[in-house]
């Protein structure tokens, strides 16, 4: 037989041999089970590779397991009113009434009277842990679950096989107990989704009871939960889209507790919050299966300091051509990004060991990672690691258009109608998205507003106006502001939320978010979830067929978006950067520049609104919509001067020097102004000196016809003629000016050619 963890079942008849290979067929689903070999009477099935299931076994976890005086501790956690043996409509007290889901009849009524003592306190516990986290106890399926439970201690006992605890099996196990127990009541194999239905409450109460049982610190056990364990540290508003990490997929064992130390301190001391510990986790998966696969010996990877780096190198390169498990890149090469994620994981966990070894050793039991020297933190020399140069690039594709903004607005209602007439009948995200698209939040900002976010503002307003302050969480930079200004409609649609709150929830209730979670909260302590919403935005998409330029679905997997439209067009609006900054909630103006893009349409509008005149005075010879194209400023540096534009076909090359000011081609306006005025004072004394010098040197005044001073001549009549053009301009002109120093030029041409004959 194969290594692992086995459980004997006695097979009885062909019954019970057809019945073992169906179960653990069932069991395939994510728990890794199957009959492994069938040997005359015994089918030994497999249950070690269970994932799921595999930290609530005590000998796999280090958790303590069942403890006799933490049973009877279990029982005084529960109010008097809930320390029942029969939940009845009748018998729930009418304050937790809400929590219960009771159907008409007797159908779902729960009764604990045909388990021991030990089990009923257990029961009796998880369900008041479901109605104290806001969760609804599933009554039928519990009643099912209960019926089968005691059907099975009877037959246990009847095999001297008794047990006192839930925890006595894992959830893995009594799949097994209770299926036995079905075939042999029913003599037929039960329906796949009869046994989903009773075993789906028993893995739920498994983990509270899991989390009940295990008194250890909280960073000692192999799943941290925000949601079970209240001593976790967490910031005073903390989005629980990923509210677990399962510690126990990390191996081997030695690097998992290291890790969870290092993590546990990481977080105590503020240097990372409950999201940033989730993704060192993540990233460390990759060395955890390194690790596994060299079966390298422990903390210091090597006894040959000489083969530390090599090791490290061959780790990098693995890194490196492994593809992506997950995510929109799945198959595909990881990322750089990704690639420096995982290595600053690791570099950070040895470095903290660098510093707190000895006190990681004590806590762990390990003393091996006392042991972590100067050398592991150079695993990698500068060049070893690929450097992500990706730039925030804020281009027009990552913006929503006025066209899709205003679909967006007109198709909006689709989320808060009934299913019935093609809805998503999601009146929260409706609001949600109008929040977003008004305000520019982040989605976790506007999910976890308070349930009053409002703050009156006082002092005059515009007529007919209402303004007032609106305080958000802010989830992503310390000590940035927390509050902008809203407008009526905003105002309006935090008014229209608390309304449907108030309809949802019973008068006792007092929710502690505005947008809330539709499941599993009848308290109202969880705010609506980021994923959710995304979801919901998807749908939308496809119901109202909202199309990118390019004729795909739009794209608001990226909720960002709303925030960078909001930021774009603040900024292209003429608002001052230093109030965008505030309005966004930046600590400094370069963090607002990220979205200081000038949308082509602004740009072509400031470009026109100025006007332009050629070297002649006069106006270009074409439109001032081809000119912008013509010149395409963004793309075209070499076309862009310190005086004007030049407009030289792109095609063609100039081979006239620096004689802009006297070409054809050479296009100004009015910004340039003072500029050229500049020019003519220092040109004047530019001439001034070289005559000055000619004087000291020659003793003779320098002639008008010397060619340098003909050349100066014409571009100080140049000058003179543009500037006198752009003074000379009215205000509202049609057309760009075309004209100025060509005149000179060609005037000075003539003299020249008339002079020669």
């Amino acid at each position: 037989m194969k290594g692992g963890n086995y459980r004997k079942l006695y097979i009885s008849d062909e019954l019970d041999r057809l019945y073992a290979e169906y179960v653990w067929r069932l069991c395939e689903d994510g728990l890794d089970l199957a009959v492994d070999d069938i040997d005359g009477s015994y089918v030994f099935v497999n249950i070690a590779g269970g994932r799921r299931f595999a930290p609530l076994r005590p000998e796999t976890s280090g958790a303590p397991g069942f403890d006799a005086a933490r049973n009877e501790e279990l029982l005084d956690a529960v109010p008097q009113g809930l320390r029942l043996l029969h939940y009845t409509r009748d018998s729930v007290p009418a304050e937790y009434l809400g929590s219960f889901g009771f159907y008409h009849g007797k159908i779902g009524n729960i009764h604990l009277d045909g388990l021991g003592t030990t089990m009923q306190n257990e029961f009796i516990f998880a369900i008041w842990r479901i109605v104290e986290l806001g969760g609804r106890v599933p009554c039928a399926p519990l009643a099912l679950l209960l019926r089968e439970l005691a059907a099975t201690s009877e037959r246990l006992q009847r095999a001297a096989q008794p047990f006192k605890s839930v925890m006595d099996y894992t959830p893995a196990e009594w799949r097994t107990e209770l299926s036995t127990t079905w075939v042999r009541r029913t003599q037929q194999l039960p329906n796949s989704n009869t046994l989903r239905t009773i075993l789906a409450p028993l893995d739920r109460i498994s983990k509270l009871l899991w989390f009940a049982y295990d008194t250890r610190p909280w960073w000692q056990r192999e799943i941290w939960d925000l949601t079970m364990d209240p001593r976790i540290p967490r910031r005073p508003q903390e989005m629980l889209a990923q509210v677990a990490i399962h510690w126990h997929r990390l191996q081997p064992e030695w690097l998992r507790r290291g890790t969870m130390f290092y993590v546990k301190t990481q977080i105590e001391g503020g240097d990372l919050s409950w999201s940033s510990a989730h993704g060192r986790y993540d990233w460390l998966l990759p060395f955890g299966d390194f690790v596994v696969s060299r079966d390298l010996p422990g903390p210091q990877l090597t006894p040959d300091p000489e083969r530390l780096r090599p090791l490290m190198l061959e780790f990098l390169a693995d890194v490196r051509q492994a593809k992506s498990r997950t995510g929109k890149n799945k198959g595909k090469p990881r990322s750089v990004g990704s690639i420096a994620s995982i290595t600053a994981a690791v570099r950070g966990l040895y470095a903290f060991m660098n510093d707190f070894g000895p006190e990681a050793a004590v806590a762990v039991g390990d003393e091996r990672w006392a042991g972590i020297g100067n050398e592991y933190l150079r695993f990698w020399r500068l060049g070893d690691i690929p450097r992500n140069t990706q730039k925030h690039r804020y281009d027009e594709r990552h913006l929503i258009s006025d066209a899709n903004m205003a679909a967006l607005a007109a198709h909006a209602h689709l989320l808060s109608s009934p299913r019935s007439s093609s809805g998503l009948e999601d009146e929260q995200a409706m609001r949600i998205l109008l929040l977003m698209m008004k305000t520019g939040r982040r989605i976790n900002e506007i999910c976890m507003l308070d349930l009053d976010p409002i703050i009156a503002v006082e002092g005059p307003t515009p007529e007919g106006e209402q303004i007032a302050k609106l305080r958000y969480q802010q989830t992503k930079i310390d000590d940035a502001p927390n509050t902008i200004l809203i407008d009526q409609e905003a105002i309006a649609i935090v008014a229209e939320q608390r309304r449907w709150l108030t309809e949802h929830f019973a008068e006792d209730i007092t929710p502690k978010y505005l947008f809330v979670r539709a499941q599993s909260n009848l308290q109202g302590v969880h705010p609506y979830q980021a994923g959710q919403f995304r979801n919901q935005l998807r749908r939308l998409v496809a119901l109202a067929g909202l199309t990118e330029p390019d004729g795909t679905a739009l794209d608001l997997g990226k909720t960002h978006r709303f925030r960078h439209t909001k930021a774009t067009s603040l900024i292209n609006g003429g608002v001052p950067l230093h109030v965008v900054q505030r309005y966004m909630g930046h600590l400094s103006p370069e963090m607002t520049m990220h979205y200081a893009q000038t949308l082509d349409a602004t740009a072509k509008a400031e470009f026109l609104r100025v006007r332009k005149i050629t070297a002649s005075g006069s106006q270009p010879g074409m439109a001032t919509d081809d000119l912008y194209e013509l010149m395409a400023l963004d793309s075209r540096t070499d076309r862009v001067l310190p005086n004007g534009w030049c407009t030289l076909p792109p095609a063609k090359t100039c081979d006239k020097g620096n004689a802009c000011l006297t070409c054809n081609l050479f296009v100004t306006d009015e910004r340039f102004l003072g500029v050229h005025e500049g020019e003519i004072v220092a040109l004047d004394q530019l001439i001034d000196r070289r005559q000055a010098a000619h004087q000291e040197h020659t003793g003779q005044p320098m002639s008008e016809n010397h060619v340098w001073l003909t050349l100066r001549r014409r571009e100080q009549r140049a000058l003179k003629t543009i500037v006198d053009s752009l003074k000379k301009q009215p205000d509202g002109a049609p057309e760009p000016l075309r004209g100025a120093g060509a005149q000179s030029r060609i005037a000075a041409d003539r003299h020249d050619k008339e002079d020669s004959q």
